[in-house]
């Protein structure tokens, strides 16, 4: 992986965890704790692409699709 997909990653992950903590009120460890259930910071990093192109509601609602899809 080339350093500015890399550092796109990094920042998109950051934008949408972000995000999907401030939307579903929740904190850090909690996020932690789910990513470690479903792998969301994974998922971001395997598909960049995806998240490149979305808003920051767009985002939260494909994790939650991602979470869904998992369960």
């Amino acid at each position: 992986m080339s350093d500015l997909r890399l550092n796109n990653s990094i920042f998109l992950m950051y934008l949408a965890t972000e995000e999907y903590k401030r939307e579903h009120n929740m904190s850090s460890p909690q996020l932690l704790e789910l990513d470690e259930k479903y792998g969301i910071f994974s998922y971001i990093a395997d598909c960049p692409d995806v998240f490149d192109s979305m808003t920051k509601p767009e985002m939260v609602r494909e994790i939650d699709e991602y979470i869904a899809a998992n369960q």
